[in-house]
């Protein structure tokens, strides 16, 4: 889903600058003028920057060299977009992306088929897929107890949970219901995302009352959301956790030379916060397992991330995406001039206990087939029986 949203902005691009038989070249010294300005950005911005040419062993000099080289030969705006685009590909970092404009004005219509909610679809909210995608019916005794935005269901005495999202904004439902029964002070957001605690909070007791010793968490493709993992994860244990707090850029020196083969002279990053912690709530205290796979991204690395460093739940599927953290209060953006697009980036990184950047994935204590669901089923199975 991913690479057709990359390939259909490449495509919009294509078509945008091939529109104009006005202008039948590029500008590539405007081009180049917007890649200096982007090197020296991403210097300054880039979380991940030291990190991938430092442990992929990214040559940012050679990149660098390649790409003004291919600039200046592109011929179009098209090619010099496909170009950027390629450098943009090299680093292989999710957040890293080639991006539209942002504009004010009125939200696009969200499409949905329920009636439209004030404020709900200004806001940008939708009805996402919280149904299970993993096929648990292939479970033994599989025996459902609850749809819904957290469905549920039991295998046994092991309670399956499904958490398909971790954003707010894929609850529409949730919304609407805040607006009939009454907004408080708080905003909108905060208010949601309160009324979704509950709810999973009681969908947890609902599983433990049903007889559940075990609890599997379903996060397999789930692309993440907002600060909500926090409070969610505080469900699911009875202990105190820790870990190393997100590292922001704000780096002391100027570090363009990177891109000249130079070693930096200072970190991309502030000075380190404290630790964070959490206190569990100990809705559920039993023995835990999150399903993972390879969409597990973003939020949803960081709920998953929480367990992993405090060994406080048994990982099982496949290798997270490695999105990482993210954009705090919107990333850093560098406005292209010769092409109506913006390069985003992120301003934060997340490290494991053991130091790695969360955009190399979490890896599962245990690996199930997770591209041949069927296969996974019966893996996951075996493990619950044994």
């Amino acid at each position: 889903m991913r690479a057709a949203r990359r390939a259909a902005l490449i495509a919009g691009l294509a078509a945008a600058a091939t529109a104009s038989a006005e202008i039948p070249a590029c500008d590539s010294t405007a081009w180049r003028s917007d890649f200096e300005r982007l090197k020296a950005d991403m210097a300054q911005n880039y979380a991940n920057l030291d990190w991938i040419a430092e442990r992929r062993g990214l040559d940012l000099a050679a990149l660098a060299r390649e790409t003004s080289r291919a600039i200046g030969s592109a011929g179009s705006d098209a090619g010099a977009a496909r170009v950027l685009e390629r450098f943009i590909e090299r680093f292989r970092d999710p957040h890293l992306q080639l991006a539209g404009r942002e504009e004010s004005g009125a939200a696009e219509d969200i499409g949905s088929t329920d009636p439209p909610v004030p404020g709900c679809a200004a806001g940008g909210y939708r009805e996402g897929r919280h149904g299970f995608r993993f096929p648990v019916e292939r479970l033994p005794g599989w025996r459902p107890l609850a749809g819904g935005n957290f469905p549920a269901g039991m295998t046994g005495s092991t309670g399956v949970l499904r958490l398909a999202e971790l954003g707010e904004s894929q609850y529409l439902s949730a919304c609407a219901e805040r607006f009939r029964t009454g907004i408080g002070e708080r905003s909108l957001q905060l208010e949601v995302r309160s009324a979704l605690q509950a709810e999973l909070r009681s969908r947890v007791v609902q599983l433990r009352r049903a007889g559940a010793r075990t609890l599997v968490v379903d996060v397999s493709r789930n692309g993440g959301g907002s600060e909500w993992a926090r409070e969610a994860v505080a469900l699911f244990t009875g202990r105190k956790l820790e870990r190393q707090a997100p590292r922001r850029v704000g780096p002391g020196c100027d570090r363009r030379g990177v891109w000249e083969g130079k070693r930096a002279a200072c970190s991309v990053f502030a000075r380190a916060g404290p630790p964070l912690r959490i206190a569990g709530e100990g809705a559920w205290r039993g023995p835990l397992l999150l399903l993972i796979d390879g969409d597990t991204a973003s939020a949803a690395e960081e709920f998953v991330a929480w367990f992993k460093d405090n060994d406080a739940a048994t990982l099982v599927g496949a290798r997270t995406y490695g999105a990482g953290c993210g954009y705090v209060d919107g990333g850093a953006r560098t406005r292209l001039r010769a092409f109506p697009r913006d390069v985003r980036m992120p301003n934060c990184a997340r490290f494991l206990k053991d130091g790695t950047n969360e955009i190399e994935g979490i890896a599962p204590d245990v690996e199930l087939p997770m591209k041949a669901p069927d296969e996974a089923a019966d893996a996951l199975a075996r493990l619950l029986a044994g």
